[in-house]
C-alpha cells in the first residue's frame, strides 16, 4: 500500500496529505483500511499523517492548508509563522474559511470566518502551503494581538522585508472600514515609523520602548542616526537627542562575544567624542524591563541637568 508515490507525497507535505490526493493512488477502500489499521491517523476532517510522523508546528499547518484547498487559508499569527516571525506562539494555529463554512475541526484549529478577500490576499509558499499574503497577516495580527506582540510581528516583516510602513498604509487605505477590528493598531504603528527608515532590531527594543511608556520620560526617537566624527552614521535604538542619550537593549557577552564586545565599546566612544552617551541593556536586565525603564529616566534627568548648567 506505501508506495513510493504516496510516500514522497507524504514526505513532501510533512506526513500529511488530504484524501482527494490519496485517491489518486488508493481506492476509498484501501484508505479506509490504512486508517482502520492505524497506518493513515486522522489529523482533520479530511487530511491523514502518515504514522511514525510527528504532528509538528509546520505539519499542521499544511494540514490546515489542505484542508481548506481552494476554499481559504492559513491566517494571522500561524501564516507569521510560516514566514519566518519569530516572536509569535507555536501552538497558535489559524484558519480562515468563508463565513458560510461551519467545519467541525479539533480545539487545537482557531476558526476565522470572513466575508471580504482581495485578490493578492493569497500566497501559495513553495511547498505549496496556502497562507494569507504578508498584508493580510499583518492587519489580522493587529486585530488579534496585544499592542506590544503586533508591534514586534511588524517590525520582524519590515526586518526581514515582507512589508514596509508605506505598502501597510496603502492597504489599510483600501480595507479600512467603520467598526473593523485592528485599524487603530495598524494606525498607531503607522505613526510610531512615520519619523523612522529603519524597522526596530530586536524585539527587546519594542518591550522597552513600550516600558518607557510607563515612565515620565519624552518619547524616544526610534533608530536615530548619528554621525561620528569618522563620516560613518550609526542609528540609535533609542535616543533623546536633546541630552544626547541613547538606550540600546540586547548588548551582551554571548549576543557577539568578544569581538562583538569590542565594537560595541568602540562605537561607545566614537560616540562620546560627538557628545552622546550610550547606555547597553541586556537580555538578563531587561527581564525587569521597568526598572531598566526608571534607570533610563535618571539618566535623562542628570543629562538634562548636566546641560543646564
Amino acid at each position: 500500500m506505501l508506495t513510493p508515490a504516496i510516500l514522497h507525497l507524504f514526505g513532501r507535505q510533512d506526513g500529511v496529505a488530504s484524501n482527494q490526493q490519496l485517491r489518486e493512488h488508493l481506492s476509498p477502500r484501501q484508505i479506509k483500511r490504512a486508517l482502520d489499521t492505524g497506518l493513515f491517523i486522522k489529523e482533520l476532517p479530511t487530511v491523514r499523517r502518515l504514522v511514525g510522523t510527528p504532528s509538528t508546528p509546520m505539519s499542521r499547518m499544511m494540514a490546515l492548508s489542505l484542508f481548506a484547498d481552494d476554499r481559504g487559508f492559513v491566517s494571522g499569527m500561524t501564516a507569521a509563522r510560516a514566514a519566518g516571525i519569530t516572536c509569535v506562539p507555536s501552538t497558535y494555529f489559524e484558519l480562515l474559511v468563508p463565513e458560510r463554512l461551519t467545519p467541525e475541526l479539533p480545539p487545537w484549529v482557531s476558526l476565522t470566518r470572513s466575508s471580504w478577500r482581495l485578490a493578492d490576499d493569497l500566497l501559495v509558499m513553495a511547498n505549496g502551503l496556502r497562507v494569507s499574503a504578508p498584508m493580510r497577516t499583518l492587519f489580522r495580527c493587529a486585530v488579534t494581538c496585544s499592542d506590544v506582540r503586533f508591534e514586534k510581528i511588524a517590525e520582524q516583516m519590515w526586518h526581514r522585508e515582507l512589508i514596509t510602513p508605506d505598502d501597510a498604509a496603502g492597504y489599510l487605505q483600501i480595507v479600512r472600514r467603520r467598526g473593523r477590528g485592528g485599524v487603530a493598531r495598524f494606525e498607531r504603528w503607522l505613526e510610531g515609523t512615520s519619523a523612522r527608515t529603519r524597522p526596530s532590531q530586536s524585539g527587546l527594543e519594542v518591550d522597552l520602548a513600550a516600558a518607557l511608556a510607563r515612565v515620565p520620560i519624552p518619547t524616544p526617537c526610534r533608530q536615530y542616526p548619528v554621525t561620528l566624527l569618522s563620516g560613518e552614521t550609526i542609528h540609535l535604538d533609542l535616543a533623546w537627542p536633546d541630552v544626547r542619550f541613547g538606550a540600546e537593549p540586547g548588548a551582551n557577552w554571548w549576543h557577539g562575544g568578544n569581538q562583538g564586545t569590542r565594537r560595541d565599546r568602540a562605537r561607545d566612544r566614537a560616540c562620546d567624542e560627538v557628545g552622546w552617551r550610550i547606555e547597553h541593556f541586556d537580555e538578563v536586565e531587561l527581564r525587569d524591563v521597568d526598572r531598566c525603564a526608571r534607570d533610563i529616566l535618571k539618566i535623562y534627568r542628570s543629562r538634562l541637568h548636566l546641560l543646564a548648567v
